[in-house]
């Protein structure tokens, strides 16, 4: 009888129609993905070089007390996982100590979050800096910043590389309008980088961690460029396994306003023409002040 019913099951499936599947399937593993999460997990959230790794650094060290520097930057994974994309990757870390934080440019599931953090940095600033890091992938010598600015611009994604990712301004709408009906908290790349202490207490109550302000100047000292640099140096860095500098670095400047100085005013223009709603939303201002934009 069990079989003539499980037979009678795999003939139907079989016949369904193919988007029903993918249907079936998706809500399969939202199903086993709500399952595996604690109410008390944390997903850090962002455009892709939007201080995402930089900031799960220092989360890293408030969350594991690391005065011993156990974390570095290419172990950062082993405290902060990265789950790009992949949301049910989660039951890989059921020996995580909660709070867990896990870091996600593409989030599957995000309505279902328990808390979310998302890091936010000028367009500019993070176009320019994604364009870096995707040469030193490709080794590509014949890609222009404008072209790459083009296809980001009108695809949302390098779409032979991260297909999976949404334009800078759609991600940032989607999470403002989530914060509306989820616990979600926004800081931005410059606050990191003009009180950084202060933005880390925030994050850490919004966390549920009790550091001491010795765990919160630590985290800030060990997450200055310098000494990042230092460590990506020593350690090398999680996305450039083995290299240490080889072919250019993962902490390249870190600076807020480079993008004035590397790209040239058509390109800036073309983002902020693209962006400049949601820059405005943001805080983020045209680098010249024209008021056509609005």
């Amino acid at each position: 009888m069990n079989k003539t019913v499980s037979g009678g099951k795999s003939v139907i499936k079989a016949l369904l129609p193919s988007f029903v599947k993918k249907r079936m399937k998706a809500a399969k593993e939202r199903i086993n993905f709500s399952g595996m999460l604690r109410d008390s997990d944390v997903f850090l959230v962002g455009h892709p070089k939007s201080g995402n790794t930089w900031l799960a650094f220092m989360l890293a060290v408030l969350a594991e007390n690391d005065h011993e520097e156990r974390v570095n930057t290419s172990n950062i994974g082993d405290f902060v996982p990265t789950i790009h994309n992949w949301d049910q990757s989660i039951g890989k870390y059921e020996g995580l100590h909660s709070p867990r934080i896990f870091r996600n440019e593409a989030p599957k599931y995000p309505g279902l979050y328990p808390k979310t953090i998302y890091i936010v940095r000028d367009p500019r600033a993070a176009l320019l800096s994604y364009y870096h890091h995707c040469v030193h992938d490709t080794r590509s010598t014949d890609w222009s910043i404008s072209d790459f600015v083009d296809e980001m611009l009108s695809e949302g994604c390098i779409k032979s590389l991260e297909p999976h990712l949404i334009r800078w301004d759609r991600q940032v709408e989607n999470w403002l309008k989530r914060a509306e009906r989820q616990p979600v908290i926004f800081v931005k790349y410059e606050d990191l980088k003009t009180n950084c202490s202060g933005t880390l207490k925030k994050l850490s109550d919004f966390i549920g961690l009790d550091c001491s302000d010795d765990t919160i100047e630590l985290a800030r000292t060990r997450g200055s460029f310098s000494n990042m640099r230092a460590n990506e140096k020593k350690f090398g860095a999680e996305s450039y396994p083995g290299e240490k500098g080889a072919r250019g670095f993962f902490m390249r400047k870190g600076k807020i306003d480079s993008w004035n100085e590397e790209m040239s005013a058509e390109v800036i223009e073309k983002i902020e023409r693209n962006f400049f709603p949601v820059m405005e939303k943001m805080g983020y201002s045209p680098h010249r002040g024209d008021l056509h934009l609005r």
